[in-house]
């Protein structure tokens, strides 16, 4: 195939990672999110896969929106080490010059966006919680760049961030999971697979894999929850301004989860802010832990139900919520910024509200 130039750079690629044999939730949900920037380029979605003994998992890409798999199958990436996955990534975009890179925001892709962008010298976005095709104007030469991907991301502030790539190919972006859903399987799509001839150096291997091991699984799985039920520093005072221990409203999030499994067999997690967490508060010890964080550098979740109680709602937790189905927010400031996006926003002291909703649900 003939190689060709940066000029006619095209496709949208996603880096697949493999979980057992099977793509990962989060690089189905890029996948999902790169069919929708591609269908507004008229492009086409490449799905790129490393590793070693590929062959029965090469097609399961094309049944969530993939139209072509690029792969490469090498005993030498077995496992994952981010040298000569680099190269691999490095030398296949060098030789099909794609439009965009995705990758999912977590430990290989937060690892492997920056190296290959920096090999490329091209730019790099990263967690980003929506994309967008869209055109940049640059103001000192008068130039306006057409349908760009924009690469949206919060920033340290309130707001979110727009970011363009307008002169550089490809563009690369990590994508935080959560924030797409998967497209369902077709089994009845078609797509190409192409294979792409490992070549590597010494200095590739310079990092040797002695061994892996699995860490302790946590026994909390926000992402799997239908309904959430998450705590902020508000849960410190009450509607009166009288100082209230933690750990009744924790008990009193305790009782709303067991009443709403009870009453609609949802499977309830409780999740916190991250002010809450790290308060570090005793009463509350070994009960809101990390894994329980929503939001910019905890998790991102969707479920059907989400209630924040005693949130303000700062941009840095709203993005990793605010794509929940139905939100309820329960605050004693009429101007919290959570309520704003709430559906059903209630002004009212928690330790007041929580009890009275309980009753509801197992009164009817």
């Amino acid at each position: 195939m003939r190689k060709l130039s940066w000029g006619e750079a095209r496709d949208i690629w996603v880096y697949i990672e493999n979980q057992h044999g099977e793509p990962s939730g989060p690089s189905l949900e890029i996948l999902s999110a790169a069919r929708k920037v591609a269908d507004r380029l008229g492009q086409r979605v490449v799905a790129v896969l490393l590793g070693f003994e590929l062959k029965d998992r090469i097609h399961e890409p094309i049944k969530y929106g993939a139209d072509e798999v690029l792969y490469v199958d090498d005993e030498r990436l077995k496992s994952y080490a981010c040298l000569p996955y680099t190269r691999m990534l490095h030398d296949m975009a060098r030789w099909r010059r794609p439009y965009a890179l995705l990758f999912v925001a977590d430990e290989i892709g937060k690892d492997l966006a920056p190296r290959l962008a920096a090999r490329l010298q091209t730019g790099l976005a990263t967690d980003n919680i929506e994309l967008e095709v869209g055109e940049f104007f640059y103001g000192p030469s008068k130039t306006t760049f057409s349908n760009l991907l924009v690469q949206i991301r919060p920033d340290f502030a309130t707001r979110v961030a727009k970011i363009y790539t307008p002169r550089h190919r490809p563009q690369i972006a990590t994508v935080r999971p959560g924030n797409f859903k998967a497209l369902k399987p077709d089994p009845s799509r078609t797509g190409l697979t192409t294979t792409f001839t490992a070549s590597f150096g010494p200095e590739d291997f310079k990092l040797v894999v002695e061994g892996i091991e699995d860490l302790p699984k946590t026994s909390v799985n926000l992402e799997g929850a239908n309904c959430l039920i998450s705590l902020g520093l508000g849960i410190l005072r009450d509607g009166r301004g009288t100082s209230r221990n933690p750990r009744d409203a924790y008990n009193l999030a305790q009782d709303l989860a067991e009443a709403i499994a009870g009453r609609w067999g949802m499977k309830v997690e409780i999740g916190s802010s991250r002010g809450l967490i790290y308060a570090g508060l005793k009463e509350l010890e070994g009960l809101i832990t990390v894994e329980r964080q929503i939001g910019q550098t905890g998790k991102t979740v969707s479920p059907e139900v989400y209630f924040a109680l005693g949130i303000s709602g700062a941009v840095q937790h709203r993005v990793g919520m605010q794509k929940s189905k139905k939100i309820v927010a329960v605050n004693i400031d009429p101007t919290a910024p959570i309520l704003e996006i709430s559906h059903y926003p209630i002004v009212g002291d928690l330790y007041e509200v929580v009890p009275r909703i309980i009753g509801e649900i197992r009164r009817h």
